[in-house]
């Protein structure tokens, strides 16, 4: 007696189209993020606008009635990369001092580096994805341990797809976006932050970034075509 194979390939078929369907707009996503930063890194921002865009950061990041993260927030700075002298691209410094904070009910601050970089990291991707200007790195500091991390801006992005996939162009509703997102961060999304979070400081990446660029330029493979 032959065996029917007919219902299981077919949801093998259909397993597979949507395999292909998945793979199709993952690449179209990327190819359509590429271009629009492609597009971003021309534009050039003046200090007013730099001064400006800070401003609307320090919102997003720490409102009003959030008192713990005003009183430890103590910079917030959008800066042109200096390494990337052909693009606009524009890295994105915060510092902050967990001593600072005061709650005689709390005591000390209760939220270590990991989880504040991870917090305000899902709030930089937030914001940077309705900015006209293009971001590189987002670095966070903490004065008080001299303790510093940094992030792609792009990788934050795709960190944060699953949660907002639409960014509002309104001010005032992207800032409610932001202070929306979830506090909790499940155990595979806090380890691909993990994985893609740098301990480095942004002078000596930077520093990093000039010699492995002139180690490509003198390169003898350089040249060599694949």
């Amino acid at each position: 007696m032959q065996a029917d194979h007919g219902p299981r390939l077919c949801s093998q078929g259909r397993g597979f189209l949507g395999l292909g369907v998945g793979i199709c707009c993952a690449l179209l996503i990327g190819l359509w993020s590429a271009t629009a930063e492609a597009q971003k890194a021309a534009v050039t921002l003046s200090e007013t606008e730099l001064q400006d865009a800070g401003t609307e950061l320090r919102a997003a990041l720490a409102r009003t009635n959030e008192e713990a993260y005003a009183q430890i927030l103590t910079l917030v700075e959008i800066v042109r990369d200096p390494v990337l002298n052909t693009t606009s691209v524009y890295d994105i410094i915060v510092h902050y001092d967990p001593d600072r904070y005061s709650n005689p009910r709390v005591g000390a601050y209760p939220l270590n580096f990991e989880k504040q970089f991870m917090h305000w990291g899902r709030r930089v991707a937030l914001y940077t994805q309705r900015t006209s200007w293009s971001s590189g790195r987002f670095y966070l500091r903490d004065i008080s341990a001299a303790h510093e991390a940094w992030i792609l801006t792009s990788d934050a992005r795709l960190l944060i797809r699953p949660i907002h996939k639409k960014t509002s162009s309104n001010d005032a509703k992207s800032l409610r976006q932001a202070y929306s997102l979830p506090s909790y961060t499940d155990l595979r999304t806090i380890s691909a932050w993990l994985r893609l979070m740098h301990p480095e400081d942004r002078e000596l990446a930077n520093r990093r970034r000039l010699r492995e660029i002139e180690a490509e330029k003198n390169s003898l493979l350089k040249d060599l075509k694949p």
